[in-house]
């Protein structure tokens, strides 16, 4: 069993060599080298890990913290008149 301490380690320290990893492919990587579910890491990561996380997810768009996080589908299609 790794440590959180030990996993954020590891993470940062793939990021550190800045060979087109991002954050959650390190995440992923460090998971498959300890056999971990991706779904298990959650409890793993420490809160900048979280932030560095989130961050990502918001450049690729997969999360939205606007002031429109509350989309639908009405709201769509009125924002692209």
């Amino acid at each position: 069993m790794i440590t959180r301490k030990a996993f954020t380690e590891q993470v940062e320290k793939l990021l550190s060599r800045g060979k087109g990893v991002d954050v959650m492919g390190a995440i992923v990587k460090v998971c498959e080298e300890h056999r971990l579910e991706p779904e298990s890491a959650k409890r793993l990561l420490t809160p900048p890990l979280k932030e560095k996380l989130e961050a990502e997810a918001q450049k690729l768009g997969l999360v939205n913290r606007g002031r429109t996080s509350q989309g639908t589908i009405t709201r769509f299609y009125e924002e692209k008149k």
